[in-house]
């Protein structure tokens, strides 16, 4: 230090002389105080160098410049329980729903239905032409009121002991076989009337008034929703996935509802066409809202595991080597860690490898830094 101020005593009292002995303004006064200056300058940057020197002995950090650093969010690989669920789309079905034919030959003289009416246990749906059985019935009910009438008297004077055994006989076999032609009669009389088997609704009326039908024609097709279902297909890659019990949510887009339920039965088949097996699921209490045919959307759950390490599948990234995270190491400095993936489900991935839950990863930022970069977090 103190050879440095005796160079600025010298160098300042040259500049005094050169001063003193030379016209400042002149080419050899400026050329003088340049070289001066020149000399003041090295004695400061020695000066300079010697300081730093002297304090960095004292303080390791002066000096150093601070490392740039790249701003990122963290999120906690935490330990939960984690599921994966599946979609499969599927329609309601009903068991009850059956084709009504007709019984009897004959014209249709009305037709009470139409499509999508609801109809109750018993309602006539339709009426096949009976003039001709109604006259039929007519004439033998005359005939029976006489044949019974006969066999009464026949009866009671058999039973004293007046006729004869043969003419009994006679006339209470012509009533029994009158009494047999009405019952068949009115039997077909009934068959006339085409009547709803049980309550539900008329899908389909393939047939119109006035048309000619045979045993056997349908008149009406009919669904009930009392016994109704979900049967849904699901590919044979799931097959030992699901349980009867197991919960379903079941969700209805047309009518923007979603509903819980269970699993009724399971098919022990596999459909060579489109190898895929049948889940049947139980239809919620709102039978008023659900059709037949209608489609739903099943989620059911194919996988589950506790105490699962969990994190965002968004920060999730692919290299050579595999997938991988950076964890923030020591608080200053990302940290490439590859792991080993389970399922993904609702933007969430299950981490079987690499991560033991509890770590500080990295979210937002992760795309712009390196294993090695100095990062700072701001969550």
């Amino acid at each position: 230090m103190k050879s440095l101020k005796i160079s600025t005593l010298i160098m300042l009292a040259t500049l005094v002389v050169v001063s003193c002995g030379k016209d400042t303004d002149s080419l050899e006064g400026k050329k003088a105080r340049l070289e001066a200056a020149r000399t003041e300058m090295r004695a400061l940057e020695t000066e300079v160098k010697e300081l730093e020197k002297a304090i960095a002995a004292e303080d390791p950090s002066f000096g150093k410049a601070e490392e740039a650093s790249e701003l990122v969010t963290t999120v906690p690989a935490t330990k939960t329980d984690f599921e994966h669920k599946i979609e499969v789309r599927g329609n309601v079905q009903s068991r009850t729903n059956v084709y009504i034919s007709a019984e009897t030959m004959g014209q249709l003289t009305a037709l009470n239905i139409v499509e999508g009416q609801y109809v109750n246990k018993g309602q006539v749906l339709a009426t096949i032409d009976s003039e001709s059985i109604e006259k039929n019935i007519a004439e033998v009910e005359n005939q029976l009121e006489f044949a019974t009438t006969v066999f009464e008297k026949r009866e009671r004077l058999w039973k004293q002991n007046i006729g004869t055994e043969i003419d009994y006989l006679q006339a209470k076999n012509n009533k029994e076989s009158l009494e047999k032609s009405l019952e068949t009669l009115n039997t077909q009389l009934d068959k006339t009337k085409i009547k709803a088997p049980f309550s539900g609704t008329v899908e389909e009326v393939p047939v119109s008034a006035g048309q000619i039908v045979q045993p056997g024609t349908p008149v009406a097709f009919l669904v009930s929703n009392q016994n109704m279902y979900i049967n849904a297909e699901i590919s044979e890659a799931y097959i030992g996935k699901f349980e009867r019990g197991d919960e379903v949510t079941v969700s209805f887009p047309s009518l923007g509802k979603t509903y819980q339920s269970t699993i009724a039965s399971i098919g022990s088949v596999i459909n060579q066409a489109s190898r895929t097996f049948t889940v049947e699921v139980k239809l919620p209490n709102d039978k008023d809202l659900l059709k037949t045919n209608l489609v739903a959307v099943l989620k059911m759950t194919d996988y589950e595991a506790e105490d699962a390490v969990v994190i965002p599948s968004r920060i999730i990234q692919e290299d050579l080597d595999g997938n991988f995270v950076y964890l923030v190491e020591g608080g200053k400095k990302a940290k490439k860690v590859h792991v080993k993936l389970g399922y993904s489900y609702d933007n969430k991935t299950e981490v079987l490898s690499g991560l033991s839950g509890g770590e500080a990863v990295v979210d937002k930022g992760n795309r712009i830094i390196a294993d090695g970069t100095v990062v700072s977090v701001q969550n």
